[in-house]
């Protein structure tokens, strides 16, 4: 689903029970899987794009273009993605051409959007390490944008094993052979490296920072910056705002 508008909304879980309300921003976008059903509670507003893709798309995809096998999506929420943003505005004056136009459009931007979802979603039934005991290029890469679509989650190496199709013990021992650094080390680079982007290039809070960063609160964020970057945040955002 990409959002054109900002929306707030809460996630309905199995239980019933709901979600924090969180505004996700116009032009992020929602990939969630239906396999197990998905439920929203909209606060305001609601206007977006949304794709329906079922996941025979998927096997044609892998037998057709000889692309791996995908048994689902990784489900992330409020992802920065340029590709399905630029897919979804070249869909939008769609709606107004003639059928017989549209018809001769669609199948090709379809094509397009599963391709991308696939390399960089999608979820393999069972993964396994090469015999080097290493991740495969696809592979590291896949489970390097789950990990970073989901910062703001702080997930644990048990979920993030899980969506990726990995075993706990694959999954570490293989990240670390591929990268030279564990799944934490990794995560928290990339929290700093992602605060830092924030902190230069928008006007977003130290505690809204800190929260989409992973971090548990600002003062855990404004720690753990400091000792790690040698001033606080607010400090380095002044010498390199951009």
């Amino acid at each position: 689903m990409l959002y054109l508008v900002d929306v707030d909304h809460r996630d309905i879980c199995a239980d019933q029970t709901v979600t924090p309300l969180k505004t996700y921003p116009k032009g992020s976008v929602c990939l969630i899987s239906l396999r197990h059903g998905a439920a929203i509670s909209v606060g305001g507003h609601f206007e977006a794009l949304a794709f329906h893709i079922p996941n025979s798309h998927f096997a044609e995809l892998a037998e057709e273009a000889g692309e791996p096998h995908v048994e689902d999506l990784a489900s992330c929420r409020g992802i920065d993605d340029q590709v399905i943003r630029n897919i979804g505005g070249a869909l939008m004056p769609m709606f107004d051409m003639p059928d017989e136009v549209r018809d001769q459009l669609l199948p090709h931007i379809g094509l397009a959007l599963n391709a991308h979802l696939a390399h960089r979603y999608g979820r393999s039934p069972a993964q396994r390490l090469s015999t080097s005991g290493r991740l495969s290029p696809l592979q590291e890469k896949r489970i390097k944008t789950y990990m970073a679509a989901n910062l703001s989650a702080n997930m644990t190496v048990d979920q993030i094993a899980d969506a990726t199709g990995f075993s706990v013990d694959e999954l570490c021992s293989g990240f670390l052979n591929a990268t030279g650094q564990s799944v934490s080390e990794w995560m928290s680079a990339y929290r700093m490296t992602r605060a830092k982007s924030q902190l230069s290039r928008t006007g977003d809070t130290i505690a809204q920072v800190a929260a989409a960063c992973g971090f548990a609160d600002e003062d855990t964020f404004i720690d753990t910056f400091s000792k790690t970057v040698g001033v606080a945040p607010a400090e380095w955002r002044s010498r390199n705002r951009h």
